[in-house]
């Protein structure tokens, strides 16, 4: 491969950029890769912009992209970025691309004063971070539950699923939710105490409407109880994997008496949504993984992605050792990126 150089990323350079990650990664698992995007994701996050790096001979030959995050507990603020978007343009791969822009984005990460880089690279890719100093801290465990077990059991084995002739439901739009301004916020902060000691994303107003209400091509929905969600809420998404119809419960929100309520919300969204499952994820020993377990959720070994960090900061040196249990994340922290 020729000499190669790396460069901040330029608004000129996006067709050129979405053409290496179509060839790179594809369309999409769920989403259009589109400008739209591309913008939404790394331009009009609340948290910031992203930090962006190409590798270029004349040509773009890489892309390394960390989005940023913010976590948060009880008692402080952690900024993150996630590491996103990764590609290598086939003509560069084994140039030493990738690990050159990772040094660098990571010194840029640093120098902007991130604490933590963290994200969930598949099972190959996880040899490579692991080497270029990350730390995986293990697998989430993701909880199913099954809808429609004929369908599922067809679709195991390659068969096609049984014909379902179920009409599709409405559900509320994600704008219903989010407009329940006051009885939202007071839901909110019901549900970061509820959640215990560990991070969770630190979420307002402004990122939620951005997460869930403008994500182009991702339709999210939400169901609650009660006229208002004072007591419990949960933003879905319908997906569609191997042919079966999947609702993903994206975030899970528990107020007062959410805990005595929530699983029969999720019972009812269940019996109003044509599904063949149910997909979900709460940290072990939460309030959150207990209503999933009595709503019928079961934990599935050895499915769910890998979460890997690279503390950057002393504050966030010690979630290396710390394992899971420091954490509190929820599926929309984690799908689409």
């Amino acid at each position: 491969m020729p000499a190669f150089t790396t460069r901040a990323y330029q608004t000129g350079d996006e067709a050129a950029v979405l053409a290496l990650l179509r060839e790179v990664l594809g369309g999409g698992r769920g989403f259009d890769r589109s400008a739209a995007f591309w913008r939404w994701k790394h331009f009009e996050n609340p948290f910031g912009p992203s930090l962006l790096t190409l590798a270029t001979n004349g040509e773009i030959m890489g892309l390394r992209a960390f989005m940023r995050w913010e976590f948060r507990d009880h008692e402080r603020t952690l900024r993150a970025v996630r590491a996103v978007d990764t590609a290598t343009h086939p003509a560069a791969r084994r140039g030493g691309v990738f690990s050159r822009l990772t040094a660098q984005a990571v010194d840029e990460a640093r120098a902007a004063g991130v604490d933590v880089i963290f994200n969930t690279p598949n099972a190959v890719s996880l040899r490579g971070y692991l080497k270029l100093g990350w730390t995986s801290l293990g697998r989430l465990r993701l909880l199913v539950k099954v809808l429609r077990p004929l369908r599922i059991a067809a679709a195991l084995v390659g068969r096609p699923a049984p014909e379902d002739r179920e009409p599709a439901a409405a559900l509320p739009s994600i704008a219903d939710l989010l407009g329940h301004g006051r009885a939202l916020e007071g839901l909110l902060a019901e549900n970061d105490r509820l959640t215990g000691a560990g991070l969770r994303t630190a979420r307002s107003a402004g990122f939620l409407r951005w997460r869930y209400g403008q994500a182009p091509s991702l339709a999210y929905a939400a169901w609650w109880t009660g006229p208002e969600p004072a007591a419990a809420a949960a933003v879905v998404r319908r997906n569609r994997r191997r042919g079966l119809r999947e609702i993903m419960i994206s975030d899970l929100w528990l107020g007062p008496d959410g805990a005595a309520r929530a699983a029969g919300m999720l019972r009812e969204l269940a019996r109003a949504v044509p599904a063949d499952y149910m997909v979900a994820y709460a940290a072990g020993g939460t309030p959150h993984a207990r209503v999933l377990l009595r709503a019928g959720f079961l934990p599935v070994p050895r499915v769910g992605p890998y979460f890997t960090i690279r503390p950057l900061s002393a504050a966030a040196a010690p979630l290396a050792g710390a394992g899971l249990r420091a954490w509190r994340l929820a599926l929309g922290d984690l799908e689409v990126f």
